[in-house]
């Protein structure tokens, strides 16, 4: 693997390669001294596959995930749809613009997967969170979590706006 990213154009000096097992994965570590760029984006990838890439400038970090998600997004995009089709919640799918809050928002994508407002996403000191219920769910229930799970991606994929954490997470304040 060092020697892929040496390939594309890496120093060998501003990067490590190494087995973490706190994350039970090789984790590729590159600083700014490696001289990478968005143009080494995709190669990088290419020569990691699955393992984890951890770019230390914040900047490029940021670029990478950006660059990452736009090259997964039709197919998002597609299995969302998919998801949707199956659960009959595509036709008639709320679009962000038409609502005047994230909860609102958030209140009608429960509604277009079966589920009573207000099941899933809480409002919170932090804002708005998903809270699944918790041990064995009816068949029924599991449905419409995937529904709205895939509901989830299709508005990410789309590229509305829509904020909401997943509970665990609640002890993360962003920045504003």
């Amino acid at each position: 693997m060092t020697q892929k990213l040496m390939q594309c154009g890496l120093r060998n000096t501003g990067f490590t390669v190494r087995y973490e097992d706190e994350l039970q994965s090789i984790e590729i570590v590159i600083d700014r001294e490696a001289g990478a760029s968005a143009e080494h984006f995709g190669c990088i990838k290419q020569a990691a596959g699955h393992e984890i890439i951890t770019f230390k400038p914040p900047e490029l970090q940021q670029a990478y995930e950006d660059w990452v998600f736009e090259a997964l997004k039709p197919t998002m995009l597609a299995d969302a749809q998919a998801e949707l089709v199956k659960h009959g919640a595509l036709e008639g799918f709320p679009e962000r613009s038409k609502f005047g809050s994230d909860q609102l928002f958030a209140e009608a994508l429960e509604r277009q997967c079966g589920m009573k407002p207000g099941s899933f996403f809480v409002r919170s000191q932090w804002g708005l969170i998903g809270q699944p219920k918790m041990g064995r769910q009816s068949k029924a229930d599991e449905g419409r979590m995937s529904c709205l799970m895939a509901a989830i991606m299709y508005v990410s994929a789309k590229g509305e706006a829509f904020k909401f954490g997943f509970i665990g997470n609640e002890a993360f304040v962003p920045e504003k």
